[in-house]
């Protein structure tokens, strides 16, 4: 034991000594193109280096993109990062007004007030349902100069060969990578409208990839594991060292292992370093009172402390660099219609089946541990949960202790000899833990799809579990179960599912048709030294010239861009 502990504590000091070599993080974004509609995706990749070595940083697992306007912020969203590097969408919300917007990127621990202007990624919005415009941001002219046509001038040892097969119905690509190093890489197909050639010269405006930063001051907050969520509790009634020996629960409604547990210090506030916890969700959040009896309910006089419980928020001046006026004009107007009408249909049928999940951290409080699975629909139906459990799970039993009913986990050690657990069993309802287990009991298992039960010790902060028994209701919704006045309800804004769009959930789909402007989007490519990356990505059903580019960082940290056009004119 001593020689594993002192091994445990060398791992330790090698990992702080590590990060306190950690020069600043830079946060690098690139788009899948340029011009947008509202309501479009805007897919990005994200590249965060440390600037003392030009590596990648391992040390923070969250990005941080913020969408400016000439108006100033208009709206944010968080990037999980494994390693460096990652990958999100913003979904453009159709209240952008039309208007060209910097994108300023950063970390939570380099992300404090802006040192100086941010010079971001530069991309242009069209709002095709209202007039609205940046205001001070639009100039309206009666006609535009003639749009390059040319290609922009490449960087990097990269090769691209592309072009359409109209006979198959894809556009086959091919990367070569001619260097002496593994490049990181993000890859782009995309109709190539009049939209965006009036857009090119915000790539100019922008710079390459490694120009687009700035600097911060330092805040301190570091998220290794994942995201930082700090809670502020104040009681209703202030009563002298009211926070003693308080732990709050917090969950995230939904069939994930989103659950943390966490005691208030003297200012009333609890801070959790989770593991990243994706999508929009509503946290769960419950104030437990008494540590004694914090896995099960207390009796009803020790309840009436009520709390309100709020997400602590920091907040930083962030200041984006020069950001050009758009031009706009009634020549504009053909070009807005397409992709307008290409913008809808999309959405009508855009369904998640049809991206790509990319590799994501997770890290479950569960471990490695399997849970016995009860899908109650391949059993006849009982009317209670009591009769459920008594007849079909096996590892699960309901006793009466200290007059109260609750879970009882059965254990085995594997040698055929049993036993029902005497502790604490916690219990979730949709990943949501119910420390009153007759709430669960007493609800109708029509409700209720599907038992699970880890028939093992769980170790919860300083909380120990003889077992867990997960109920999955068909809708998510907790069967609509009130939990009482203890639970606050608060909506949080996640990291951004990774997700990629290759066009294979598309290909040979009757139901969906095709006719996005961006057929092919993967944020994360690597390529070895002299190896090549293909794919082929499907035509739309319209005709156009399509741009193939390719966008990245070598292993040397200089910046790569190249572009080929293809037609199937």
């Amino acid at each position: 034991m001593v020689k594993r502990t002192f091994c445990f504590i060398v791992l330790a000091l090698a990992l702080l000594a590590d990060l306190a070599a950690q020069g600043q993080e830079r946060v690098y974004v690139s788009t899948d193109k340029n011009a947008y509609l509202a309501g479009e995706d805007m897919w990005c990749s994200v590249y965060c280096i440390d600037d003392s070595t030009g590596r990648y940083s391992s040390l923070s697992s969250v990005a941080y993109l913020e969408f400016h306007s000439a108006q100033g912020l208009e709206e944010m969203i968080k990037v999980p990062l494994i390693d460096g590097r990652g990958c999100g969408r913003l979904q453009i919300p159709f209240d952008f007004a039309t208007g060209n917007y910097s994108i300023i990127a950063y970390t939570k621990k380099y992300g404090g007030d802006s040192k100086g202007a941010f010079k971001g990624k530069i991309v242009t919005v069209f709002n095709t349902i209202t007039a609205e415009k940046v205001d001070k941001g639009v100039e309206v002219v009666e006609n535009l100069p003639q749009a390059a046509r040319v290609p922009v001038a490449g960087y990097g040892d990269i090769g691209i060969s592309a072009s359409a097969d109209a006979r198959e119905g894809v556009i086959p690509v091919k990367i070569s990578n001619r260097g002496k190093g593994v490049v990181s890489l993000n890859v782009s197909v995309f109709h190539y409208d009049e939209l965006e050639r009036n857009s090119r010269d915000l790539r100019q405006v922008s710079g390459t990839l490694l120009e687009r930063k700035g600097d911060f001051d330092i805040t301190g907050t570091e998220e290794y594991a994942g995201e930082v969520i700090k809670l502020k509790v104040t009681p209703e009634v202030w009563i002298e060292g009211w926070w003693k020996g308080v732990y709050v629960y917090m969950s995230a409604k939904g069939n994930e292992d989103d659950l943390y547990v966490g005691r208030l210090d003297s200012l009333g506030c609890v801070t959790y370093y989770t593991s990243n916890m994706s999508g929009d969700k509503d946290l769960m959040v419950e104030v437990v009172d008494n540590v004694a009896l914090s896995a099960r309910k207390k009796d009803a006089e020790a309840d009436n402390m009520k709390y309100r419980v709020e997400v602590v928020e920091d907040v930083y001046s962030h200041q984006a660099g020069e950001i050009p006026v758009l031009k706009i004009s009634p020549q504009m107007r053909k070009a807005l219609d397409s992709r307008g009408m290409r913008m809808q249909i999309g959405r009508r049928f855009a369904a998640d089946s049809i991206f790509n999940l990319m590799p994501m951290r997770t890290a479950s409080y569960l471990g490695a541990a399997l849970p016995l699975k009860y899908n109650l629909d391949d059993y006849t139906r009982f009317p209670t949960v009591e009769d459920v459990v008594r007849e079909y799970v096996t590892y699960l039993r309901i006793r009466r202790m200290d007059g109260v009913r609750g879970f009882k986990v059965v254990n085995t050690d594997g040698n055929d000899f049993t036993w029902v657990s005497k502790g604490q069993v916690l219990a979730l309802l949709d990943g949501v833990p119910v420390r009153d287990h007759n709430l669960i009991i007493n609800m109708d298992p029509l409700l209720i799809k599907e038992i699970q039960v880890y028939p093992r010790q769980i170790v919860l902060n300083q909380f120990v579990f003889d077992g867990v028994v997960k109920f999955n209701t068909y809708k998510g919704d907790m069967g609509g179960l009130h939990l009482g006045e203890k639970f606050s309800v608060i909506p949080h804004r996640g990291v951004q599912y990774p997700l990629a769009f290759l066009g294979d959930g598309i290909s040979g789909n009757s139901r969906y048709p095709n006719y996005n402007s961006t057929l092919y989007w993967n944020p994360v490519v690597e390529i070895g030294a002299g190896e090549t990356f293909g794919f082929s990505c499907p035509l739309p059903k319209y005709k156009g010239e399509f741009l193939v580019v390719v966008e990245g960082i070598d292993s040397d940290g200089e910046a790569i861009y190249k572009e080929i056009m293809v037609s199937n004119k």
